[in-house]
């Protein structure tokens, strides 16, 4: 199983092409930026990190076509797959925070919507918009035939999905499926939604890569790495979804946290990571479950969790860093990387 990272969005673009020439030299796979809504651009902002990498496949996530039409996705992506030539990566999905902010409304049948632009922006490095496409969401109306491409590989396009009916359509059109937050334990039925989904894969498309989004939160000071995960919580296990949290607190414990929501988010805004009005061990409980967290005497038990991954079918996981991203990333370079291979 390879090792993936993903940034925060408010890093610039030369931190972050400094980080993606540390993650290149360590064997990283992919590095990802953070696509949020007042931050710096997604795509713009990997530019410098294609100039200081070779191999590295870099890319947006997550970018919803509900706030970009796909088109415009696709002459994003295509553009920045020609700069690096051909290591471009995108995730696609729903969309929640960008969505939300800037009050576009959701069509009424979303997975068909996603599908319509995860097969637009797939599809255009790969000939299939000579003729236009003709969708009932998503069109487009001239011959787009991009002639000007000439990177060796088209991108990869993922879909990211919390939601079996979003991952059997994505395993079936897309390049890979990017499994929310899903802890490995309950991985398997996730995964049994995508084994459905890609059975239906056209023939000639190259094997499924299937990916998760998991936050990583080890750091020398154990304290600290506890502190940092709280504050991230409430967007974990889908904001905290009670069937979820349930997998690691009582049901009494989990009506807690649904009803001291607000204070989670509270933590986050202030960025004290301290949940107000709940025992820490509460909170410590689903960091632990939902996330990496803890000090350098907890690596054994992560990269153990890692394997459980893989062992479930996961051909990559992409680790979510957060404050001091390059000490993060050499933990990971240097102590979880090599047991990995």
């Amino acid at each position: 199983m390879e090792v993936d990272i993903i940034l925060e969005p408010d890093l610039s673009p030369a931190q972050v092409a400094e980080l993606a020439a540390k993650a290149e030299s360590y064997g990283v796979r992919a590095l990802w930026s953070s696509n949020y809504f007042a931050h710096w651009d997604c795509f713009l902002s990997l530019v410098p990190a294609i100039q200081a990498t070779s191999r590295l496949l870099l890319g947006p996530l997550a970018v919803s076509p509900f706030e970009m039409h796909p088109l415009k996705i696709a002459n994003s992506l295509l553009s920045l797959n020609e700069l690096c030539g051909g290591r471009a990566v995108i995730a696609m999905g729903a969309g929640e925070g960008n969505i939300d902010t800037m009050r576009i409304q959701r069509p009424e049948k979303i997975v068909r919507a996603v599908r319509e632009g995860l097969e637009i922006v797939r599809g255009a490095g790969r000939g299939a918009l000579a003729q236009g496409y003709k969708g009932e969401d998503f069109g487009v109306m001239l011959p787009c035939a991009y002639g000007w491409l000439k990177a060796p590989t088209p991108p990869m396009v993922y879909g990211t999905a919390y939601r079996g009916q979003m991952m059997r359509m994505e395993a079936r059109v897309a390049d890979g499926v990017f499994i929310g937050c899903t802890p490995p334990e309950v991985m398997a039925a996730a995964m049994a939604e995508v084994a459905e989904g890609a059975a239906k894969r056209e023939p000639g498309m190259a094997p499924l890569r299937t990916n998760t989004f998991w936050a990583w939160h080890l750091k020398k000071d154990r304290a600290e790495g506890y502190r940092e995960s709280r504050r991230e919580l409430p967007w974990r296990a889908i904001k905290l979804q009670k069937e979820l949290i349930m997998q690691c607190l009582s049901e009494d414990e989990a009506q807690l946290v649904r009803d001291n929501y607000d204070k989670f988010v509270a933590a986050w805004f202030d960025r004290s990571g301290d949940v107000k009005g709940l025992p820490e061990d509460i909170p410590n409980r689903l960091c632990e479950r939902f996330t990496s967290t803890g000090g350098l005497e907890d690596l054994d038990r992560e990269i153990e969790r890692f394997r459980l991954f893989g062992r479930a079918g996961l051909t990559e996981v992409a680790l979510r860093l957060h404050d001091q991203p390059m000490e993060a990333l050499e933990i990971i370079g240097e102590q979880v990387l090599p047991k990995l291979r």
